[in-house]
This record gives C-alpha cells, structure tokens and sequence, in this order.
C-alpha cells in the first residue's frame, strides 16, 4: 500500500476528526497541481513558520517530534497538491496574518523570536482558534496546520513505530492484551499480533 492510500483509510478512520477541507482533500487524492489547485509556491520565510510552528505542535521529546517525521515538507505538499486554491490562499494569508499578529503581541516577526515567546504565540493562537476568541478569521489557517502535522506525524513511520505501538496488519486478532499505566497507545486501533 503507498502511503497515499494509507492516508485516505487513516482518513476514513479519523473521520470525526478531520475538518471538512482536510477529509475532502485526502478523499480527492493528491493529484498534479492545478487539478485540485494552482500549486502555490511557499517562501523560504513560510517554510521555516511551517516548520518551526510544527515543532511546537509536536516537539521531540523522548521519542522523535514533528520535524524529525519531515512533517513540514508534508504539510507543503499537502498544501501544494491536494487543496483547492481557495484553501492554498486561505493558508498563506494566514501565515502572513499570523506574522503580523507576532509583531503586534511581541513587537517581533515571528521567526526572529525566541524560542519561548515562539512556544507561547503558537500556544495564545492554539488556545484562540479553540475558543474562537480570535483576533483575525484569518488565523485558522492554524487549524488545517494543526490537523495536517497530527495526520502527517502519526501516518508517517517515525510517528506509527517510534511513539506509538505499531504491529502490522493483516496479523491474528487477540482481543486482551495486558495494559499497563504508560504503556504507549496503538497505532490503527485494536492489537493484532
């Protein structure tokens, strides 16, 4: 199975989770640029926002972060490939929206903070967009970048084998496994051994 398709089942499985653009993204396939969109181009600077706002998402710790899964250059194809225009747009004006907000709350363009205050402005939007008590529609762009590194990191195989518990499936079922308090969680749903 390539990974496309393994995207679209995890899709399909995280049905509940996925907001509409995303699920209809993954439902469409990822297709050459101008058939679902027109490809835009990043930036170098919205590379490095993309990138430095996954790592916060989902940090390396004990087991490998976000960035470690290559989940930046994920959420740019993604991006470049399987969403509408519209959305693309959508996504690039609230990167630069988010910029403007950084200078407006820490009087800095949001690459040239440091690293608590960059933690701190992703946490503030994380937190606004949840509550919706945002200062810009134009911020939930965060939404799909959230969604699309949580999709990118536990769909890839850094994500699925080294922070989850991951056996590949078609294997014999067995219905009770011993569970320990901070034992991992499975990947895909139920134990197959």
């Amino acid at each position: 199975m390539n990974r496309r398709d393994a995207l679209k089942r995890t899709a399909l499985i995280m049905g509940g989770v996925l907001s509409a653009p995303t699920l209809s993204a993954l439902m469409n396939g990822c297709h050459a640029p101008g058939e679902n969109g027109e490809g835009t181009h990043f930036t170098s600077w919205e590379k490095d926002m993309v990138k430095d706002m996954v790592d916060i998402i989902i940090p390396r710790t004990d087991t490998p972060g976000a960035v470690d899964a290559k989940v930046p250059a994920f959420v740019v194809m993604m991006m470049q490939e399987c969403y509408p225009k519209d959305d693309q747009d959508d996504f690039h004006d609230g990167l630069t929206v988010f910029n403007k907000w950084s200078k407006k709350h820490f009087k800095k363009e949001f690459l040239n903070l440091n690293d608590n205050q960059k933690e701190t402005a992703v946490t503030r939007v994380d937190k606004e967009v949840l509550t919706g008590e945002i200062d810009s529609d134009a911020l939930n762009f965060y939404w799909t970048l959230k969604e699309l590194t949580m999709l990118g990191f536990f769909t890839s195989e850094t994500g699925a084998t080294e922070t989850l518990r991951y056996r590949q499936t078609p294997g014999t079922y067995e219905g009770c496994i011993p569970y320990e308090k901070g034992d991992k969680a499975w990947e895909g749903g139920l134990p197959y051994v």
